[in-house]
């Protein structure tokens, strides 16, 4: 009975956040290679968007650094650090060799939201306001 048991308890999921199961990756009784996920979680406590961003206004922005954002159709402004900014630039031309192909130079950026309210949600569209340009 006890080898019965460590099997049973070896066919539990277990997740090591708090969450909501957003999707089911495998149907019951199918076979998971090793690390294969079986479920995604999202944790709704903990909302985030990320951003694109020209490589003239990376400068001006830094890991921990505040930024506000709005629902669309929403008055209400959502505080968000950044948590990590990309050292590599995304949506790049092959060759960016003219001002205007460097131009389409394009950095992640993840922001955290606070948001005791749970309006912000998965999908959602937000508008994150960033710095003004220096003079």
């Amino acid at each position: 009975m006890d080898g019965w048991r460590a099997t049973a308890n070896d066919l539990v999921l277990v997740a090591p956040v708090d969450g909501v199961v957003s999707s089911r990756n495998v149907e019951p009784g199918e076979v998971m290679a090793a690390g294969q996920s079986a479920v995604t979680i999202g944790q709704p406590a903990r909302p985030w968007a990320r951003i694109y961003v020209s490589q003239f206004m990376l400068p001006r922005l830094r890991a921990g650094d505040t930024l506000w954002a709005r629902l669309d159709g929403d008055t209400t402004a959502f505080a968000g650090r950044i948590s990590a900014i990309a050292s590599k630039a995304e949506f790049t031309p092959r060759v960016a060799l003219t001002e205007q192909e460097r131009e389409d130079l394009l950095f992640g950026v993840k922001i955290e939201f606070r948001d005791t309210t749970q309006r912000l949600r998965a999908g959602l569209p937000i508008t994150v306001t960033l710095p003004p340009s220096a003079p």
